[in-house]
């Protein structure tokens, strides 16, 4: 499980800075082009759009899986140890509910009415772009499933411990 975990956190991490580099050299196509050529490159700024939402999002699912989210946990770091346990499952199970139920089905939905709905310049499907939603919400709820599982079995410590600093 473990192993699993490590390779789609290295997975994401690897496409997401593909999608950066991606970016970074449509910007300079679209800057060479209106700046040098006098034409601008109209299909770089949907380009840049799309893959920015997808970068986004599966960064998010990333950060899930990685536990370096944004997140409060004071309660937890003043609770004692059976209760820390407690609440890292509860903050688990609720981000599943949250992913399953609002990102997942949700979003599978916006995606499928969007099927016919073109993007104006590149004229490619929106509901592809709107997918962004349900597979990170998957990769979320894999990933949490994990660091839940971990928390519960206690071969995860429920509070984010800081990294040294040099």
């Amino acid at each position: 499980m473990l192993l699993f975990k490590k390779g789609l956190e290295r997975t994401l991490l690897v496409l997401i800075c593909t999608l950066l580099v991606i970016m970074v050299c449509l910007m300079l196509w679209q800057v060479f082009t209106r700046y040098v050529l006098a034409t601008p490159a109209l299909f770089t700024e949907e380009t840049l759009r799309f893959t920015m939402i997808w970068m986004a999002l599966l960064g998010t699912a990333y950060c899930f899986g990685t536990r370096k989210h944004l997140s409060l946990e004071l309660l937890v770091h003043v609770s004692p140890p059976g209760v820390q346990k407690a609440l890292g499952v509860f903050n688990g199970l609720m981000t599943i509910a949250f992913a399953g139920f609002v990102m997942l089905m949700g979003g599978w939905q916006a995606s499928q009415s969007a099927m016919t709905q073109l993007s104006p310049i590149m004229q490619l499907s929106m509901g592809l772009i709107y997918l962004a939603v349900p597979v990170s919400a998957g990769l979320i709820i894999a990933l949490q499933a994990i660091n839940t599982f971990l928390i519960a079995t206690g071969r995860a410590s429920p509070v984010d411990l800081p990294e040294e600093t040099f």
